[in-house]
């Protein structure tokens, strides 16, 4: 059974993840009528022969877009302006739905008379370090998406396109337009799962977030937000009790405005109330369970958090001063 939909997938260098989607998709309930890959790939992938086959058995349209140096959203953006379709549904390599997520994203729009449903996606963790990288960042809730969308074609001519020069963040800023423009969407029951975290590694995730931060940064809809507020807010409460004693109490330790050791005990308060907020806080509102988090995996979420959000201020004066510049 076939749905009046074109699937979009950008690809690049992502040869044995693209085949896995797409042969995946021989399972569903209901298949697209249309899928477009757009490949930036340095070597061309090879479709599989068991892919082929399944286009053939259920004439599928298929294209395969090849490009140069593309970001996400010029691929997708590519997927857009060459549909047939009215409706549009989105996919990464990096994600992989269920079986029944297409039937029941379109069945859940008709159901809604919404003008599309967002993705739902949850981060696969299997082994020790993925679930430490997982409990420091996206944690085991559900997460809304791009990848997993489905949408009507129209909502294009009304926020635009997404954005093209952007290495990261393109989808985030296009779904805040979405709601700027308070397009009905709908709340996907289902979900996809991302598997990437499994190959994730300590260095490699700071990295990551430098880059995308790094591009994120300039995009309209973002803003350095609480991270920076915490560190500024954290410095001036420190600069404050270093020079406490000396501005209120004059270092007269009989004053009733002496507080011993107060440059140490603020420091240390800020470390507390950091391994509080991120070690165990926000890892528990994102779904991570107490059992995962103590005795001692809490303190090393913390570390692993604190290199994350360094990435992230660095990433924010690189951007900030690279702007200036120009």
């Amino acid at each position: 059974m076939h749905a009046d939909i074109t699937l979009i997938i950008p690809s690049k260098n992502s040869d044995f993840q693209l085949n896995d989607l797409l042969e995946s998709i021989s399972t569903w309930t209901i298949f697209p009528s249309e899928i477009i890959v757009v490949d930036s790939s340095e070597i061309m992938p090879t479709i599989s022969s068991l892919f082929k086959s399944f286009l053939s058995n259920n004439s599928i349209k298929f294209q395969f877009i090849k490009g140069q140096k593309l970001y996400p959203g010029k691929a997708r953006n590519i997927g857009i302006l060459n549909s047939n379709f009215l409706l549009l549904a989105f996919l990464d390599t990096s994600t992989k739905p269920n079986k029944t997520w297409l039937e029941e994203s379109i069945l859940q729009i008709h159901q809604d008379k919404s003008d599309g449903v967002w993705g739902n996606t949850l981060y696969d963790a299997n082994a020790y370090i993925p679930k430490i990288i997982r409990a420091s960042t996206y944690g085991e809730l559900p997460i809304k998406t791009l990848p997993g969308s489905i949408v009507k074609k129209e909502i294009f001519s009304k926020c635009g396109l997404f954005v093209e020069s952007a290495r990261a963040g393109e989808d985030g800023d296009w779904m805040t337009r979405v709601q700027l423009h308070q397009i009905n969407m709908s709340k996907s029951s289902g979900y996809l799962k991302y598997h990437d975290l499994n190959q994730a590694t300590l260095i490699s995730v700071p990295k990551k977030w430098f880059r995308n931060y790094f591009f994120t940064s300039r995009l309209p809809f973002f803003r350095a937000h609480k991270d920076i507020y915490f560190y500024a807010i954290s410095f001036f409460l420190i600069l404050i009790a270093y020079n406490w004693n000396a501005l209120l109490a004059a270092w007269d330790m009989e004053s009733i405005f002496y507080i011993p050791n107060i440059t140490k005990l603020m420091i240390v308060g800020v470390i507390i109330l950091y391994i509080l907020l991120r070690g165990i806080f926000l890892p528990l509102s994102k779904g991570i369970r107490g059992h995962f988090l103590f005795p001692i995996n809490f303190f090393f979420i913390t570390i692993f958090s604190f290199s994350l959000d360094v990435a992230k201020v660095l990433a924010f004066v690189s951007a900030k001063i690279l702007k200036n510049e120009d």
